[in-house]
């Protein structure tokens, strides 16, 4: 049975980041239909002889009691992360049915553990998968039919009651885990024990609670809670501490603080916002905030207005001559930045969905091609620009590096820190 408040094998700690690429894309040349993924036969094959298999090993279980299921999976070896290779492949393939059984999969690794936002939090994705309408596999779609995994997918979701636990629910077991959280990691932001009954936790460990916090904010989509929302921000306060980032921790700290009294008494939580207010508020003090986060604030400031100096003082860029026939040249270009679009947003794509699933550190190997078509875009749109003598061709050009910049600026931090635990 995990310690409360932490998943074995649970997803790496996302970031709040978003990338956002195709909202920062918008205005590109719309992208040319795809081709066939190289990664069809892995996710056909990952289906058929993991998820799958897993999924019927499990199902049975699904309404025992908490002891009959932890002692069933002790006495299986079954690795929490046994369906992770095959739903990346899945996701890889855009094969959203076994992509779906994955989720699901993970959902019922969770539930053998009585852990009940992981598992309403793949149940979720899981149904948001099979409620897709694009193409799937024949053989894949043949065995989700046969094996009837949209009806164990509804039998689990009844059994964890995913659907009757409204925000005040989720909304204490987030509190508990800032709790939880608050009470591991010193002002050092070294990791202490949070009782003394228990030992101190590992970064893992942390990191995993971390995320259970995050997906406990978003269980229920219909209600929301500003009090919910302020122990979120703390949660990520004390990672960013436990990686000794004092400025970003004030941040999410100060952040917080705003958000508590947000909805006032109209919050689900309410009762809750007087006493969650101390506890921020503590923290704030214990790490000095006010000062760090008037530095940061002065330090951005004097960047940004360095940024506009040297943009002031950049040269024009330079003009090539006109070639011999432009209309041909000009067309080969577009047919490239087509091209490259496609990759971009094949590329973009897969790297949101891949984070807003937890899977950063997967995510962050599609979001650097996106950026290298990014670059490749840059330059085809200069090309263009010198080609025609549109202007508007260097503007976007520009306006590319732009993004470019920002996106580098917004996801460094969270995939430096995903390798750093890849290889730790």
């Amino acid at each position: 049975m995990p310690e409360q408040g932490v998943v074995r094998g649970a997803p790496s700690f996302i970031g709040r980041f978003s990338i956002g690429l195709l909202l920062l894309f918008a205005g590109v040349v719309a992208s040319p239909s795809w081709a066939v993924n190289e990664h069809s036969e892995k996710a056909v094959s990952g289906y058929l002889n993991t998820t799958l298999s897993t999924i019927a090993t499990l199902k049975p279980y699904i309404d025992k009691s908490v002891s009959e299921r932890a002692t069933a999976l002790a006495a299986m070896g079954i690795k929490d992360d046994v369906c992770g290779a095959a739903k990346i492949e899945s996701i890889y393939a855009h094969e959203h049915l076994a992509e779906g059984a994955g989720y699901l999969c993970e959902a019922l690794i969770a539930w053998m553990q009585d852990e009940d936002i992981f598992t309403c939090s793949r149940v979720d994705f899981s149904g948001k998968e099979f409620a897709r309408d694009d193409p799937a596999d024949a053989v894949i779609a043949k065995r989700h039919k046969a094996d009837n995994i949209l009806s164990t997918r509804l039998r689990l979701q009844k059994a964890a009651n995913c659907t009757g636990k409204t925000v005040t629910y989720w909304g204490i077991k987030t509190l508990s885990l800032y709790d939880q959280l608050s009470r591991s990691v010193a002002k050092s932001g070294d990791l202490v024990a949070p009782s003394t009954a228990s030992a101190a936790p590992t970064i893992k460990e942390i990191e995993n609670s971390i995320f259970l916090c995050h997906l406990s904010t978003g269980r229920d989509e219909t209600n929301k809670s500003g009090v919910v929302d302020a122990a979120d921000c703390g949660c990520y306060a004390i990672y960013y501490l436990s990686t000794k980032k004092v400025s970003e921790a004030c941040g999410s700290l100060d952040t917080g603080l705003k958000k508590i009294g947000s909805m006032g008494s109209k919050d689900p939580l309410a009762r809750d916002a007087s006493a969650l207010k101390t506890k921020l508020d503590d923290k704030f003090r214990d790490l000095n905030c006010g000062p760090v986060i008037a530095a940061a604030q002065l330090a951005e400031a004097e960047a940004a207005k360095a940024r506009q100096l040297a943009a002031a003082k950049a040269p024009a860029p330079a003009r090539s001559e006109p070639v011999v026939d432009p209309n041909e040249k000009a067309n080969e270009i577009i047919r490239n930045i087509n091209t490259l679009t496609g990759s971009y947003v094949s590329s973009s794509d897969s790297a949101q969905r891949l984070i807003e699933r937890g899977e950063d550190l997967q995510a962050c190997g599609y979001y650097q091609e996106a950026m290298t078509t990014l670059r490749y875009l840059e330059n085809a749109y200069s090309k263009l620009g010198r080609e025609t003598g549109d202007d508007q061709y260097d503007a976007e050009a520009r306006r590319l590096v732009t993004v470019r910049t920002t996106i580098l600026e917004n996801e460094r931090d969270m995939c430096g820190e995903a390798g750093k635990r890849n290889f730790n």
